[in-house]
């Protein structure tokens, strides 16, 4: 018995021992985001939901969540044969600041026959995809980010393909606000 509590308390120690050493030189403990290429953005301002408004030639509007993860959803004003729900991943720039690398796909619309797009290829894969590069600063309330941006799309189905042939640019400016939980919205418990 006095070998088994023995290394009990052995372990006890170490792990004290390994608890103090971490906390003077600022480690903290590694989660799997970490594991998976040290990609956490957790604790960043830009984390959360946010009411977009993009103003560009047209004024379009989403939904958009940047996640801990260091990924980000948008849910977009635009038409679903658009793709107007996707995904992308973001970085820390410095100084409350963020880029964003937002690929999507492009489907044929009978809006554009000069493409050769009508009501009867609509919504087929056009052989194009774009991405949404966004650079945005979040206020110091936390509150509200504002930004520029650009939207690239190429021929192929890989935006981010140096060789391929660029058919469409067209830069805009960004702002947001969070969305928060409203409690005195909420319906009442009976």
């Amino acid at each position: 018995m006095k070998r088994q509590s023995w290394s009990f308390k052995s372990r006890g120690v170490s792990t004290l021992i390994a608890a103090v050493i971490m906390a003077v030189l600022g480690l903290k403990p590694s989660n799997v985001a970490a594991h998976e290429g040290g990609n956490n953005g957790a604790g960043e301002p830009i984390v959360g939901l946010w009411q977009v408004t993009m103003h560009a030639e047209t004024t379009s509007y989403a939904w958009d969540s940047w996640h801990g993860d260091r990924t980000e959803t948008q849910n977009d004003s635009g038409r679903t044969l658009d793709g107007n729900v996707c995904q992308g991943t973001w970085v820390p720039l410095g100084n409350r600041t963020y880029g964003l690398t937002h690929p999507y796909f492009i489907f044929k619309d009978p809006s554009h026959p000069e493409l050769g797009w009508t009501e009867d290829n609509e919504g087929e894969f056009a052989d194009a995809s774009c991405v949404e590069l966004e650079r945005v600063a979040v206020n110091e309330s936390g509150n509200k980010y504002r930004g520029t941006g650009r939207f690239k799309c190429v021929l192929g189905a890989d935006p981010f393909d140096p060789t391929a042939e660029t058919v469409y640019t067209e830069d805009f400016t960004v702002t947001a606000k969070r969305v928060t939980v409203d409690v005195s919205q909420l319906p009442s418990t009976n």
